[in-house]
């Protein structure tokens, strides 16, 4: 933390209005190549990932022309042998290519797309690039659909944990949207969601899941680019009235670039300056002030020693209409910078983790790479009302044809609704601000076997009966009292025909209810009390162990004797720490699971904190046995339709069975959650839910 303040504080009394960029040591000059921009805007290196650039002393470049289209600029780079300059880039640099003609102004590039915004069109302009017998070609993709602002800057966003491709366009009206493009080998496009920026933002650059944006008022903001995030905003980099106008990213590390030309590292160290004298002009002119550099690139050469590694970076001067591109030898730390170790390939975490609360909180948000994304399988129809409204769901298994299951699921602003195995909603009763819901089948009251739910009703502190047909139909009963104040979350515990009902509140408080049967409805009757130090919610009861698991929000997970006749004394078994980040929301229980050949009983739990799911044993030693995301699926179902879906984030409640709910995939059971941020495209909150045998498979738990 001590690090970012020093780093904000060098930046602003560096890039301000009157001063631009300060080198804090002598200034950095280095050669400068130029190559005519014929009205450009922007340039980007051109590298497939299937390995490095082509050629021994040369990089390839993309830039953009609205007189032109799309250019390829081949630019000359040092050797390096055994230290020493063999081969030096000193020639002017040749003449550049057409590979796409048109209208071009801005440019992003991931192999094998380049984004860029057709201006006759006033849309984005999709290309497909490929390497083929070491040449680029091109395939012109249809534009993408107008856009509700001005676009001004454009970032792609490959991400690896879905193996999907991304892309934000950004406007100076403070509107920005992220686009799913699909994946390498199948372009379909489709909003994911909007995200507010600020006004007059002049530049944009993606690390991972994080978005780096830069708006000359107040310096460098931090968005969660990830396909589930929020839609919150990070100052990073305070620098009031600056002139950065371009960002980059060299292997994480944030580099920005002002409008004199002068590129600094996030220390607020200067690395580069373009402004000194050139002899490498194509046109030969006297050099020429730089006053409106923007946009830059940068690509790391590959036929450098490794104790001497060379950048090429390259801006556009607007000013001069023309390119430039100048190659600078890196310093100490951002070679450093380079030899870090990757993101570790993606697996599913077995072992605890041992990193402290305060790691946890300056983690970045790369981190994000390290879990694993299980794609969503099915979306419930949305919320009819916006904001925080869905919370609870519980599965009801069909009793002959488990393909006619359902999921209940709680409108905690207006009441319980019902969805089928496609997600479109079969039933909603208007039960009030009902909170959490939990259900038990086959159970013997009123000298009749009934399928019974019930919820938490926090507008009169009550809690509110169901009863549930063999065809799935829902009526309701009338609610009953507690002695409850703010009655919150609940679960429900069947000690052989003796139902009963956890049910808790805000202050810690957890009650627990016998349910009898009298004459037409339920009853309810307080048999005991027992407390955690602060706020409860999910909750569920193994009860082949008789054990109650309660999630205490902001500190972990505690086990208490579910028996009405027991002690009151309960133990924190798992603390929200490491891998468990707060708060702790939805818990359910998987039975007989199947983990290495073993048969066992896992808790399943929401850690709201950093929108993951965590699975632990549910006895002794409660070992976290692994963790995951629930991630996008380009084919999947919401609402009855077969459609591209986004995963699941800041989950309150969730459920599972180890039932089948359907065939094939389903035999094993399902996870079903609460979706806190709804995107793909941007709409009201909604239920995401896929078959566990997807999670056994992903996480190699068999």
């Amino acid at each position: 933390m001590k690090k970012t303040l020093l780093s904000s504080a060098v930046l602003l009394g560096l890039i301000t209005s009157n001063t631009g960029f300060t080198a804090m040591a002598n200034t950095i000059s280095a050669d400068v190549n130029s190559v005519a921009g014929h009205k450009g805007s922007q340039a980007q290196p051109l590298i497939f990932n299937h390995g490095k650039q082509s050629g021994n002393i040369q990089s390839h470049w993309l830039f953009t022309s609205e007189l032109q289209g799309l250019m390829l600029q081949t630019v000359l780079v040092t050797e390096m042998q055994q230290g020493m300059q063999i081969t030096a880039a000193e020639a002017p640099l040749p003449a550049s290519s057409l590979l796409v003609k048109g209208d071009f102004e801005l440019l992003a590039f991931s192999d094998p797309y380049a984004l860029t915004l057709d201006r006759k069109a006033d849309r984005v302009r999709p290309i497909m690039l490929k390497e083929i017998n070491g040449k680029p070609t091109t395939n012109v993709l249809p534009l993408l659909p107008m856009g509700h602002f001005e676009i001004n800057w454009i970032c792609i966003q490959p991400r690896t944990q879905d193996g999907n491709i991304y892309a934000w366009f950004g406007g100076e009206s403070g509107k920005s949207e992220q686009w799913l493009l699909g994946n390498a080998e199948h372009f379909s496009p489709k909003l994911m969601r909007s995200q507010s920026i600020p006004v007059n933002s002049t530049d944009c650059a993606i690390n991972g899941d994080t978005l780096y944006v830069s708006e000359p008022e107040a310096g460098v903001w931090q968005f969660d680019a990830s396909s589930f995030a929020d839609t919150s905003a990070k100052l990073i980099f305070p620098a009031l009235d600056n002139h950065i106008t371009g960002l980059n990213l060299l292997n994480a590390q944030l580099l920005l670039s002002d409008k004199n030309g002068k590129v600094m590292d996030g220390k607020g160290t200067q690395i580069l300056s373009f402004s000194a004298p050139s002899t490498k002009t194509n046109d030969k002119t006297e050099l020429k002030a730089i006053t409106k550099a923007q946009r830059l690139s940068l690509a790391v050469n590959a036929n450098t020693s490794a104790q001497a590694k060379t950048a090429t970076f390259a801006l556009y001067d607007d000013k001069n209409d023309r390119y430039l591109f100048a190659e600078q030898t890196l310093s100490p730390a951002l070679q450093q910078a380079l030899t870090q170790v990757p993101p570790q390939k993606l697996l599913a975490t077995s072992l605890p983790s041992t990193n402290t609360a305060a790691d946890a909180q300056a983690r970045p948000t790369t981190i994000a790479e390290n879990i694993v994304e299980i794609p969503a399988w099915v979306e419930s129809a949305p919320s009819d009302r916006p904001g925080d409204t869905m919370d609870d769901p519980a599965i009801w298994v069909h009793p002959t044809d488990p393909e006619k299951s359902l999921v209940l699921g709680t409108n905690k602003r207006w009441g319980l609704l019902s969805f089928n195995m496609s997600g479109e909603q079969v039933q909603a009763l208007p039960s009030g601000r009902i909170n959490n819901v939990d259900l038990r089948q086959q159970l013997l009251l009123g000298g009749k076997k009934r399928d019974i739910a019930v919820a938490t009703q926090r507008e009169h502190d009550s809690l509110a009966f169901y009863e549930i047909d063999a065809a799935g139909k829902i009526t309701e009963y009338p609610n009953q009292a507690t002695n409850m104040t703010d009655i919150y979350g609940m679960c429900l515990y069947q000690d052989e025909q003796t139902l009963y009902v956890f049910a808790n509140e805000k202050s810690g408080r957890i009650a627990q209810y016998r349910v009898d049967w009298q004459q037409n409805g339920p009853s309810i009757k307080l048999v005991r009390n027992i407390h955690t130090p602060s706020q409860v919610e999910g909750c569920v009861v193994d009860e082949a162990q008789h054990a109650l698991f309660i999630g205490e929000e902001d500190k972990g997970i505690w086990r208490f004797n579910a028996k009405a006749d027991a002690s009151t004394e309960g133990k924190l078994i798992i603390k929200a720490e490491g891998d468990l980040v707060a708060d702790v929301e939805g818990i359910s229980l998987y039975q007989g699971a199947t983990i290495k050949g073993k048969k066992q009983d896992l808790l399943v739990v929401s850690s709201q904190g950093n929108n993951s799911y965590l699975l632990y044993q549910a006895s002794e030693p409660y070992s976290q046995v692994g963790r995951f995301r629930i991630g996008v699926n380009l084919n999947g179902m919401e609402n009855g339709r077969e459609t591209s879906i986004d995963g699941a984030s800041e989950t309150d409640g969730l459920a599972v069975t180890h039932l089948p709910v359907g065939h094939g995939v389903w035999q094993q059971g399902m996870l079903v959650v609460q979706d806190g941020h709804n995107h793909l495209p941007d709409a009201n909150q909604a239920f995401k839910w896929l078959p566990w045998s997807s999670i056994a498979k992903q996480l190699d738990m068999q």
